[in-house]
């Protein structure tokens, strides 16, 4: 059976792409709050999260199975972050989101 691997998109809600995260150090960059009890971080409809020096406030968040990509393969996708990598996730969670004023 095969395991999930997810990347997160964020998207403003008109369309532009803002970042794509595929690892821990990464989401670190959304700079969410850490939970007390347990030290883990989430992304919620309502929340503001930050990426760059500009701030979003969450405004929808869906989950995708990537069929195209359920086996691993280099020609479709990339790693923004290490781009000689292959594609490694098979499914997306998608965050839009709104700039905050």
């Amino acid at each position: 059976m095969e395991s999930l691997a997810s990347r997160i998109l964020i998207t403003h809600e008109e369309g532009a792409i803002i970042a794509y995260l595929y690892n821990r150090e990464s989401f670190n960059l959304l700079k969410t709050e850490r939970q007390e009890y347990d030290n883990s971080q989430f992304i919620e409809i309502g929340q503001t999260i930050e990426y760059d020096g500009i701030r979003y406030i969450v405004k929808s968040i869906n989950f995708k199975m990537e069929e195209k990509l359920y086996k691993i393969n280099p020609k479709i996708g990339f790693n923004m972050y290490a781009p000689t990598d292959p594609s490694d996730y098979n499914c997306q969670i998608g965050v839009f989101v709104e700039k905050a004023k």
